[in-house]
């Protein structure tokens, strides 16, 4: 039987969450590749999501292997590596998105295996076949490295040529900030948004359980610019009601949360306030919702799973999180672009405009400081600047529409409406 590459988390004793290789039929771990990820990624302090990523990346390349009949093993003990429309046929096959089916429990007679069953169902993002690919080249060179005994100097250079024939083929990946697409809301989408969430709203798509919890989840992104991993890690006593201050807080690899995929705080720790009519928000839910998920008392996440079930009274999962967002996206057309990640790039556009609407105005590097410690990043990371950089060409824009309000109105001399 071929061995069924998958991957599989789990939480250890200490709280620290890992991933590695398994061949499903048996259960075992597969050897190289988790000697590889554990001693080039998680030993040098990794996260959790890097230790995941190159995990499934290589289960791909796993599989590519094993249904193209290749021992890469003894292709390497043999010098002869990989032939260039192999290289082709591993690049077409990073790109495939392929449907799970490790759940499904076929008959006993069956005459196909999951594996057999298994189809693609579209193509992957370029950077996720750029993860694949760059992921598989550094394997590829590590292993040699751990397989082949005293390499020769052709050796070495073979190896070098194939992997950069395989980054090579990795597909063009936009850099962070390249585009110009719209990243936040406009005012229209907030304006529904808000519509949709309020509690009474006949358009809003969530039980009356979870309304307030949901609702509040969207309010605290908007109001604060937090991320995902920062919301879902909130414990109660993150927020001090008295002084109306929350605080990010970073614990990895916490052995409290049960979570095996454990939402991460990824910038620095800080300190916001936090309006009354936010902290009424937050008490309402504490002493409304949460308060009748009595097995919730177990733990001090703010938000939990309301949910009964297995996961009843646990803190909300990333999962949980993204049916929210989607059934939010799903309730207007309006909203078809929204994401919890926007709710932070609309707070700082609205950071901006504040500042820039400030009678005496911070200086440019005053702005950059106060932002930065907000959204958590490194004081002169350039992140910041970014950000003032995308208003800038905004109004820039609305400057430009500006003086050409005039147009047929006032004409230079020479041009007449009729050229």
């Amino acid at each position: 039987m071929k061995p069924k590459f998958s991957s599989k988390s789990f939480i250890m004793d200490s709280g620290e969450r890992y991933c590695h290789m398994i061949d499903a039929n048996s259960g075992e771990p597969v050897f190289h590749p988790n000697l590889y990820v554990t001693t080039q990624i998680r030993n040098n302090s990794l996260s959790f999501s890097t230790v995941s990523a190159a995990v499934s990346n290589l289960v791909i390349f796993m599989r590519f292997l094993s249904r193209r009949n290749i021992d890469l093993e003894e292709r390497i003990r043999t010098r002869r590596f990989f032939a260039e429309h192999e290289l082709d046929a591993l690049r077409d096959f990073t790109q495939l998105r392929f449907k799970r089916v490790s759940r499904i429990k076929l008959p006993a007679d069956s005459m196909f295996t999951l594996e057999e069953l298994e189809e693609s169902e579209g193509t992957v993002e370029n950077g996720t076949q750029y993860s694949r690919l760059t992921t598989i080249a550094l394997y590829f060179e590590w292993l040699v490295g751990s397989v082949l005994i005293n390499p020769s100097f052709e050796d070495t250079e073979m190896v070098k040529r194939i992997v950069e024939q395989i980054k090579t083929r990795r597909p063009k990946k936009k850099g962070r900030n390249e585009t110009d697409a719209v990243k936040s809301l406009n005012d229209d989408e907030l304006d529904k948004l808000f519509e949709v969430l309020k509690l009474d709203s006949e358009f809003n798509p969530f039980t009356e359980e979870v309304r307030r919890r949901n609702r509040l989840m969207i309010l605290l992104m908007y109001h604060l610019g937090i991320r995902r991993g920062e919301l879902l890690n909130l414990r109660i006593s993150d927020i001090d009601m008295n002084s109306n201050q929350l605080s990010i807080v970073r614990r990895p690899d916490d052995r409290f949360d049960s979570r095996v995929y454990e939402p991460n705080v990824k910038t620095l720790e800080r300190t916001h306030p936090i309006k009354d009519s936010l902290v009424e928000e937050i008490q309402q839910y504490i002493v409304v919702d949460r308060r009748k998920v009595k097995i919730a008392r177990r733990h001090a996440f703010l938000f939990v799973t309301h949910k009964k079930g297995p996961t009843y009274g646990n803190p909300i999962s990333i999962s949980g999180y993204n049916k929210v967002i989607g059934l939010v996206r799903e309730v207007a057309p309006l909203l078809y672009r929204f994401t919890g990640h926007k709710l932070r790039h609309s707070w700082n556009d609205m950071f901006s405009e504040r500042m820039d609407n400030m009678d005496i105005p911070y200086t440019e590097e005053k702005q950059e400081q106060i932002r930065s410690y907000l959204m958590g990043w490194s004081p002169g990371s350039g992140t910041a600047a970014t950000y003032n950089k995308r208003f800038i060409k905004k109004e820039a824009g609305k400057a430009s529409l500006a003086m050409q309000s005039n147009i047929g109105v006032r004409q230079p001399k020479g041009i007449s409406d009729e050229e």
